[in-house]
This record gives C-alpha cells, sequence and structure tokens, in this order.
C-alpha cells in the first residue's frame, strides 16, 4: 500500500500501530522523505479464516494527524475437498450382493489458487478401504473414489480416515462414516 501526500506540505509518519497485532505484521518504509511511504501488511494468522481490524497511522500533518486503514482478510485453503465427509449410510450385508453403487463414493478436490493440482499418495486407514484416483498433471481439480471391499466389510460402525497428499504442503484427509449390518 502506498501512503502519499495530495498536498504541498510535507508530511511524515510518526507512529504505526494496529487493533490486531496477533494477526497481521507491518513494515513502513520511506519512498520519498515528507512525501511518499510503502505499507507492507502480511498475515501472522494460521488458524482464523476470517478478522477485521485496522492499521492507525500517526502523521505530522495537520489536516489527516490521524489516518485509520482498514484492514480485511478471509483466507482460502490452497485445496478444497468436496465433500470432506463421506457416508455410506446402513449397508446391508446379510442380503447378499450389496449394489457397487452403494460401497463406491468420490471426493473432488479442487485447486482454488490455480496452480493446478497433482495427486501424489492416497493412504487409507483399513485394508477394506481401497482408492482410485482421476488426475492428470496440472489439472485444476482431481478425484479420489473411496471403495469399501464387500468382502472385507467388519460389521458395526466404522468411522475412517483417507489421507490425500497432493502437491501442496498439507494433506487432507476424509472421513469415512457408516454402519455394515
Amino acid at each position: 500500500m502506498t501512503i502519499a501526500s495530495l498536498e504541498d506540505q510535507p508530511f511524515e509518519i510518526t507512529e504505526v500501530s494496529t487493533t490486531i497485532p496477533d494477526k497481521i505484521k507491518y513494515k513502513l518504509k520511506t519512498i520519498k522523505k515528507g512525501k511518499e511511504y510503502s505499507l507492507e501488511i502480511k498475515n501472522r494468522s494460521t488458524k482464523e479464516k476470517s478478522f477485521i481490524g485496522d492499521i492507525i497511522l500517526k502523521t505530522t500533518s495537520k489536516n489527516k494527524p490521524h489516518i485509520v486503514v482498514p484492514v480485511s482478510c478471509s483466507l482460502k485453503q490452497e485445496v478444497a475437498m468436496i465433500p470432506q465427509t463421506v457416508s455410506f449410510g446402513t449397508v446391508d450385508s446379510a442380503k447378499g450382493n450389496v449394489a457397487a453403487d452403494k460401497l463406491k463414493k468420490k471426493v473432488v478436490l479442487k485447486d482454488v489458487r490455480g496452480k493446478g493440482i497433482t495427486i501424489k499418495k492416497v493412504k487409507t486407514s483399513r485394508d477394506w478401504i481401497t482408492t482410485e484416483v482421476s488426475n492428470k498433471k496440472g489439472d485444476k481439480n482431481g478425484t479420489v473414489s473411496i471403495i469399501l471391499d464387500k468382502e472385507k466389510l467388519p460389521k458395526g460402525k466404522f468411522n475412517e480416515k483417507v489421507e490425500i497428499r497432493t502437491n501442496y504442503k498439507k494433506s487432507l484427509v476424509v472421513d469415512i462414516i457408516g454402519e455394515v449390518l
């Protein structure tokens, strides 16, 4: 952000403060002494998805001794995963032949940043959960099909996890829930 005087009178920024010091950090640089300044603002928060606050500049200007700069931040994940929880509902194995589509669900990964997503590795928490990946290098979206092996399914409720690693640092975790009768 550039802060410049629109008047012929020189001014200096004497103090910078913020109402959200735990969420942002800032650095003031002089571009033209008495005329133009640069304020660099960076996100410090890693947990909050959005926040608002102000940066307050104290100046030597008679017309603008205080300048309040509103700060609004909305963080997005690098990769959106839809859905984040996959429910297989109730699988009635006593009926014999369970429809294949009842044992297979898809999770779509969408690249929010736009540099393309590559699914590198998928790890399941149980041997009766298998996966199929549909992803071409550089695609903005990828699909992971989660399949339950009807021969190995244990009876009772289940709450398992599938970890998906992509070309982004943070791995994604899909919750897998359901019940086998």
